[in-house]
Parts: structure tokens; sequence; C-alpha cells
């Protein structure tokens, strides 16, 4: 297995800004692949430079650039330098890292970066350089990139299999995805993300209460959740708690991008309702990590679709028309695309129940069933069934 195994998608996405001026940040959770992506960023860089040109590529995460780690002293490194390309590997480990990028981009740098918190990065950056920065969204492995990992003779079935149970981050194919080995390694990214990325972030000082409720965030994944609900059951679990700790907490863990929180969308109003009404898990190897078992498989199943219509560029909501819910409504420059996720469709009321909501909604977009079974199911009234295997292995949604 080659650990730097190439993900052409993000490197088509990144290589029209190379040498534009404004500021390239990569944006994933911790574990996703944004490092290894960075070095080959920079490799291209390497590749395709001038004679003047120099790269130039920190991990702030290492030891030996400890005394880099403030704006000042990282500027002093590079102030005699000719402009270059400069590559900060998690960025936020730098005090004031706002103002050095700021400056060494108008100083003519051609800037790119890594982080591990969406918050951060997008609020600091929006504030200091509206504009003039570009964020590249970097997920765990979609199924494809998935089999690249994988030995050339495993099937595709078996791979799937795999992929349901331990998710898409890279670092578990140097493990050779053994079961007990790959569990410890999601739950210490767990804890890594948890602790780095919320707990000394944003100074959190009841990390069992939060353990707590993220677990319980995690054992609802695809069903209707607010801070409300959650007090309540961690009130039943004895421990008391405000709607507003909740709400921070929440807040917190998408900043990690640990949980993905998604709003309803009012399909006949055409409006946003209220707060996030469900969360998903910015990687489903985290069900492992927080439920010491790999999550049910309709929670799975409904995540990964979330996480690949996201990973394809779509603005996602859940979809409300009357009393029915869809499980998703994907927009992407100007395409809606509504999707209804089932694990089989075992009988005719199983179907019936999955067909409903479609059905209900009046205009002409496209409206998808995606369901384990092999075979497609043709259906009347326009809704198109498609095998969530060809949907993981990058099958387009069109007609």
């Amino acid at each position: 297995m080659n650990p730097d195994i190439h993900r052409p998608a993000y490197l088509t996405a990144a290589e029209p800004w190379f040498g534009q001026s404004v500021i390239k940040v990569l944006v994933g959770m911790r574990r996703s692949g944004k490092s290894v992506l960075l070095r080959q960023i920079a490799a291209r860089h390497i590749e395709q430079r001038s004679a003047a040109q120099h790269v130039h590529l920190f991990d702030m995460e290492r030891m030996a650039n400890a005394e880099l780690r403030t704006a000042e002293a990282l500027y002093a490194r590079l102030r005699d330098e000719p402009a270059g390309v400069l590559l900060i590997d998690e960025v936020q480990e730098v005090e004031g890292w706002e103002r050095l990028v700021a400056s060494l981009s108008g100083e003519g740098w051609d800037v790119w970066l890594t982080g591990s918190n969406a918050h951060l990065l997008s609020s600091e950056l929006a504030t200091l350089l509206t504009g003039r920065y570009v964020e590249i969204r970097v997920f765990p492995l979609s199924l494809v990139e998935f089999r690249a990992f994988r030995p050339p003779d495993t099937t595709e079935r078996d791979d799937l299999d795999l992929y349901l149970r331990w998710g898409g981050l890279p670092g578990l194919h140097a493990l050779d995805l053994r079961d007990e080995l790959s569990r410890e390694y999601l739950r210490a990214v767990f804890e890594s993300v948890l602790l780095k990325d919320v707990v000394a972030r944003f100074g959190v000082r009841n990390v069992p209460l939060l353990e707590r409720l993220t677990r319980f965030v995690a054992a609802s994944v695809g069903s209707p959740l607010s801070a409300l609900s959650i007090v309540r059951f961690l009130k039943s679990q004895r421990q008391a708690v405000t709607v507003e700790t909740v709400q921070g907490y929440l807040s917190h863990l998408e900043s990690a991008l640990l949980i993905h929180g998604v709003r309803r969308w009012d399909i006949r109003g055409k409006r946003h309702i209220e707060s996030a009404d469900k969360y998903y898990l910015g990687d489903t190897g985290l069900f492992c990590a927080l439920l010491d078992r790999p999550g049910d498989i309709n929670a799975v199943l409904e995540n990964l679709v979330f996480l690949e219509l996201l990973r394809r560029g779509y603005r996602v909501s859940v979809g409300r028309i009357g009393d029915f819910e869809i499980d998703f409504v994907g927009e992407r420059g100007g395409e809606t695309v509504y999707v209804q996720v089932a694990y089989l469709l075992a009988d005719p009321s199983t179907v019936e129940r999955e067909l409903r909501p479609l059905r209900a909604v009046a205009d002409h977009h496209m409206k998808l069933l995606l369901t384990m079974d092999q075979h497609p199911v043709t259906f009347e009234d326009g809704v198109r069934h498609l095998s969530l295997a060809a949907f993981f292995l990058g099958a387009p949604l069109g007609r």
C-alpha cells in the first residue's frame, strides 16, 4: 500500500489556482489526507517551478518547527527569501497566522494552507482577507479512492463491505484494515481531534460531558436531533446541562469537522427552517470510535450518501414537504436532486414508504432512490433507482 497515493480529483481542483494571488486553504478533519495532498501540491510546484522560484513547506505540528509557531518567528525565517511558494500544514498552530499570511500574500508569495478547524479558518480569513482566499474542502476517502489503496485482486463487494465497516480515513490502510488495530486507530483519531481541535481550542472543561454528548450524536445519526432533546437525554443520565452549553458543544464539534449539522428545507415554502435538524459524522469510521461497534447499517449508508453529496459539490439539506421527510435535498449550480436512502427494498410496504415522500414533490427536479439492491428497479412518476454501490463508485446522478 502506498500511503502517498494520489487523489486526482483534489489535484485537479488545486491546479487552476497555481500561481494565483489568492490564498488557498485545504480544509478537512484531521487525518483525512490534507497533509499528504499538500506535499503532493508542493511536489507539483517543484516540477513546474522556474529556476528563481523557491518552494517552502512547513508542517507546524513537527517539533522541528516549534520555534516558528508565531507569526513573527516564521516571518523572520522567510523575510530575506525571494517570494516563492509557501505551504503551511496545520496553520492554526501558528499564533497570529492570519496576519502572517495576509502580509506574505501581499508581498507576492503563492500561499497554500491546511487547517483542521473550519470555523477558525473561515471566520478569521473572512475578516481579514475578504475576497482574497479560496477553500478546497478535503473529505475522507470516497469508495473509488478507498479501492485505490487496496490490492488489485480484491472485489468491489469485499471493498464495499470494508468501507462500510471502517470508513474512509487513509491511515487505516497502513494497518491493512486489521480489526483491533483499526479500532484503536479510530479511537486515537477521535481523541486527538477532540482534545486538540475542541477541548484545547475552546477551553472546554467538562470533557466527559463533551464525550457523552458526541456519542449520543453518533447514536442518533439519521434521526432529528435538537439541543433540547440532547439536554433531556443527558438529564435522564443524571447529567445536568443547559441548552446553551449543548449548543456551544455542538458548534465546537462542527468547527472541528467531527460532525456536520444539516438544516431542514421547506420544499413548498422554499426556505430553511430553524437550526440544524440532523447531524452526520465527519467520517463513518467514527461510529466504531464512539460506539465501540460498527454503526447501524441504515445510519452508515445515510451518512456516506451525505458525505458523497458534499464531495460532489452539492449543498445539502433535509427536505420537508407537509408531513413527509426526504433524506436529502442537494443543490448545485442550479440543479436540484431529491434523494431517499434505504438499505433494501425488501417488500412492497418498504417501497411505498420510501417513494411516498418523493411522489409528494410536484416539481420536475430529479428524484432518486438509493438502495443496496444490486439490480435496478423501475418506478413510475419519474423516480430513478440507483444502487448504492454504483453511487459510491462514482455513477452520475443524471438521467
